[in-house]
């Protein structure tokens, strides 16, 4: 686990900015904890942050031929099949008989195979690697999109980033939010590889671009394909058995990883194949609140799980006070690139990593399995046409027009963006790029189109979400229903296969019976745990009266004063929907206090 930075300039002398580089690792904290090392030749310099479990130098990995650097690389993630990689690269010639560090393979594997490297990487990263000899950089990201990069465009070179608050702080670079920027900050939804800053843009996943001078070229090494299915259901389950069980496997290799154990299937049943791929007793990790009358419906079925695979459990139980903890909620938002509505959802899940990190630095998660088994919808007589994001259209159900938290924005604020024609558009571009077939019925068109909406745009709420918070508190998370050999199989899976006896995600089901007890097999979902103790709604109701006094605070103008000041004369407003209406109080305190950290200019 690492954090990476870099900054070509064809006019500045970069050996000379070494201490502008190392302030740029420095911020890096919240993705790695080690110091960081930089590289700096006169066009290019590049800085690697590492976590103490980081395997091989944390240093950028450099190849020099005759006394002369020719390239550097740089790299955020892991490899699943870096052993396959370096012996490929020969790599019992080289020094060392062990795979070094990620870095040191990309470096060598970009200077063997060019840019078509990239097709053979197999896990989650984010890479940078400099070619001295030509003078190009190359930025490059995982085929979902999981680690983090970003990158703006000075006016003689690139300035990249894991953080976007490094690229806020660089001294070439403004931080601004305009419209567009607004828009994608108040509905958590950016149009295709833009950022929410004016200017940023994040390299799309499965692509890698190459900067020379000031051209750009785009490499797309893998995308989603339609295709017909021909295997029976008995052939499909067992392929996506095999599939499941190699990505977990692959996961889990060379570590002993925690597994974040909801008590729900999907967590249940990773737990399981950890146990019987390993044959030790899996570690496992839930949530558990201190003092409080929460409610954790899922509290007897972690139980279950933990006798039926005599697991090493830990319960993390978190108190009211960590959670209003001021040092806890900068944390929280260092974490996370952008600001996000969900509370205490968003410190629980920190708390339970920043516990989790002594033992464990790599834990698997069970995200993404809905998507990839069919857990979204039920058969195809329920599906109707699709005219916005799945997520939104639920929203609206609750009387969200435009999306968790957006309850107590302005109203002419938000017509003056026109909000509602910014979601229109970014729907409608992301809609275009859904892979399907000529013979698919419009009932099938629109799950593929939930599937690969959920995946390619709902990640900043999911995997993204746990991603950043694992690593601000050192522990690698990994996502094995993420994998994109079972993404694609599963994508093409017809849905009667995926609810049969009238059960959703029946194959994972059918293909977890050994797996899970019987009391976890058929159980209804349920969300991730939010707390509502009395002393946390009291909290954050100080927290409001507080913001709206503060006529100075960045986002004071764009608040519904009046419905705000409802919420603080009537308490049980912060109910509304279940959580709906804390979530809009906890968008204002995130707004605020991210355009305050990045400094960002409001320019709307």
């Amino acid at each position: 686990m690492a954090g990476i930075a870099g900054w070509t300039d064809r006019e500045r002398d970069l050996t000379e900015e070494r201490v502008a580089l190392a302030r740029m690792g420095a911020q890096l904290v919240m993705r790695a904890r080690r110091d960081g090392a930089e590289w700096a030749g006169r066009r290019a310099g590049l800085v690697q942050r590492t976590d103490p479990a980081w395997r091989g130098s944390p240093a950028p990995a450099e190849v020099r031929e005759h006394g002369r650097t020719i390239a550097v690389a740089v790299c955020d993630g892991y490899l699943r099949n870096a052993t396959d990689l370096w012996n490929a690269l020969g790599g019992a010639g080289l020094p060392g008989s062990e795979p070094p560090s990620v870095s040191e393979i990309l470096v060598r594997g970009y200077l063997r195979w060019g840019v078509a490297m990239a097709e053979r990487l197999e896990g989650l990263y984010a890479f940078a690697i400099w070619d001295e000899r030509t003078g190009e950089l190359l930025l490059g990201r995982d085929r979902i999109g999981i680690k983090p990069l970003s990158y703006a465009l000075t006016g003689e070179g690139v300035v990249f980033a894991s953080d976007v608050s490094v690229l806020a702080a660089h001294p070439l670079l403004t931080p601004e939010a305009d419209a567009d920027a607004l828009c994608a900050l108040f509905t958590l939804m950016r149009e295709e590889s833009r950022g929410a800053l004016r200017g940023v843009r994040e390299v799309p996943p499965a692509c890698v671009l190459t900067f020379s001078g000031r051209r750009v070229r785009a490499h797309r090494y893998w995308q989603l394909e339609a295709h017909e299915h021909s295997m029976d259901l008995e052939a499909t389950t067992k392929e996506a058995d095999r599939l499941l069980r190699a990505s977990v496997t692959a996961d889990f290799a060379g570590h002993e990883p925690a597994v974040l154990l909801s008590g729900g299937l999907d967590s249940s049943v990773l737990t399981g194949l950890v146990a019987t791929g390993t044959g030790a007793r899996p570690v496992t990790s839930t949530v558990a609140f201190a003092h409080t009358t929460s409610r954790i419906p899922d509290r007897p079925f972690v139980e279950d799980v933990v006798r039926f695979w005599d697991c090493d459990h830990h319960d993390v139980v978190v108190g009211v006070d960590q959670v209003c903890d001021p040092v806890v909620l900068a944390d929280v938002l260092a974490a996370k690139d952008y600001p996000s509505p969900w509370g205490d959802k968003n410190v629980t899940p920190y708390l339970m990593s920043r516990t989790l990190g002594g033992r464990s630095p790599v834990a698997l998660s069970g995200e993404a399995a809905d998507t990839m088994f069919g857990g979204l919808y039920g058969s195809l007589d329920d599906v109707g046409e699709l005219n916005t994001f799945p997520w939104l259209e639920q929203a609206r159900r609750f009387g969200v027009a435009h999306g968790i938290g957006t309850g107590l924005l302005d109203a002419e604020l938000l017509r003056s963006l026109d909000v509602d024609g910014y979601l229109e558009r970014v729907f409608r571009e992301s809609v275009a790029r859904v892979p399907v077939l000529p013979s698919d019925s419009p009932a099938r068109r629109t799950v593929r189109r939930i599937d690969f909406l959920t995946v390619t745009r709902l990640l900043e709420q999911t995997m993204l979400h746990t991603e950043r918070l694992g690593a601000a508190a050192g522990v690698e998370m990994r996502f094995p229903f993420a994998d994109h050999a079972l993404y694609t199989f599963m994508y093409n899976v017809p849905v009667p296969m995926k609810f049969t006896g009238g059960r959703t995600k029946s194959i994972l089901r059918d293909l977890a019976a050994d797996l899970v007890p019987p009391s976890v097999l058929d159980r209804k979902k349920s969300t991730f745990p939010a707390l509502y103790d009395v002393r946390y709604k009291e909290s954050v109701l100080h927290r409001l009266r507080a913001l709206l006094d503060d006529s100075s605070a960045p986002v004071h103008a764009m608040v519904d004063k009046r419905a705000a000041a409802r919420v603080v004369d009537d308490p049980r407003l912060l109910d509304r929907g279940g959580w709906f209406g804390r979530a809009d109080v906890e968008m204002l305190f995130q707004l605020d206090a991210w355009l305050r950290r990045l400094r960002v200019r409001v320019r709307a």
